[in-house]
């Protein structure tokens, strides 16, 4: 469980600092030496309030997973400071917000993407695929009601040391009851990962995230540039785009044909899964639990291969 903190104030000690969406994000320490990330919100933040900071934290505290950014500790107090105006001194309130998360060493997923012929192997590309539809399927169905992220994109997809990813900014989550679609006029999203029943109709539903995840997906497989791709060009066509640069690559390294055959297989579930995590008609996506079923095939079968790589390896 999250504890209250005092590290909100001006005082602390933090290395680095950054502004991101108008938070100031710190890395800092907690009594007990353990690195957090702090996000502060300030008072002079319109969008930000006690009903919004309320709304995040108690997201917060309701998640656990090891896909889904950990919340550690919190910060909430008032308090008056005196401010000098027209000669005369008046006390103004001052509120401190900040929650404090578990630091995540490899920063956001943004700053890891690349397309196939450089940057991530392919086994840690599948790793953050996997994690991330575990983490959202947390979100969706470990609950007597539904959590909608409505945000999910590159940058709010954390890695840590060992490049597991978590799920993290939920400040635009919604609780959703067992109907799990709602018309909304509230802008939420952002553009590039918004479905297109939102774009035209303001429709929210558990396909919402999952569009977003599926533009995620191909941007894992191939980077931004393979994510255009897939736009302008016949399906069939960027299939093979897709399988043909990431076989090249994985002759460096898996010289066994059937192990080869195996992760290119893989490759290509996932570029479908991602297409058809962004079809139009909401109703044609993808379950979360299907989409896990599929990368689970995938898995066995390239354990298959290893399988039997070794034994044939043997004198």
């Amino acid at each position: 469980m999250a504890t209250r903190c005092s590290c909100c104030r001006p005082r602390w000690p933090h290395r680095r600092h950054q502004l991101q969406h108008r938070r100031l994000l710190l890395e800092a320490e907690l009594e007990n030496g353990e690195e957090i990330a702090v996000k502060v919100l300030y008072n002079n933040m319109p969008e930000i309030d006690d009903v919004k900071f309320q709304h995040e934290f108690e997201n917060l505290m309701r998640l656990e997973h090891h896909n889904i950014v950990r919340l550690v500790a919190y910060c909430y107090e008032t308090q008056h400071q005196p401010m000098q105006y027209m000669g005369r001194t008046f006390f103004a309130e001052r509120t401190y917000r900040a929650l404090c998360f578990e630091y995540m060493q490899n920063g956001s997923l943004e700053k890891h993407l690349s397309d196939e012929g450089d940057g991530l192997d392919w086994h840690t590309r599948y790793k953050i695929i996997k994690g991330v539809w575990k983490g959202l399927k947390h979100l969706h169905e470990g609950f007597d009601k539904p959590i909608y992220h409505l945000d999910l994109k590159p940058g709010n997809i954390l890695l840590d040391k060992n490049m597991v990813p978590k799920l993290a900014d939920f400040g635009l989550s919604k609780l959703f009851s067992d109907k799990q679609t709602m018309i909304t006029q509230t802008p939420i999203g952002t553009i590039g990962y918004v479905p297109m029943e939102f774009l035209h109709g303001n429709i929210v539903s558990n396909k919402f995230d999952i569009f977003s995840l599926g533009v995620v997906m191909i941007k894992i497989i191939a980077g931004h540039g393979g994510h255009s791709r897939s736009a302008k060009m016949p399906l069939c066509e960027f299939f093979d785009l897709v399988q043909e640069k990431w076989r090249e690559r994985m002759l460096e390294t898996c010289q066994a044909s059937r192990l080869l055959e195996a992760y290119c297989k893989q490759v290509n579930v996932c570029t479908k899964i991602a297409l058809s995590c962004m079809d139009i008609d909401r109703h044609k996506r993808p379950n979360i639990a299907d989409i896990i079923n599929q990368l689970n095939d995938t898995e066995a079968a390239i354990n298959m291969a290893l399988s039997l790589s070794i034994k044939t390896s043997r004198p």
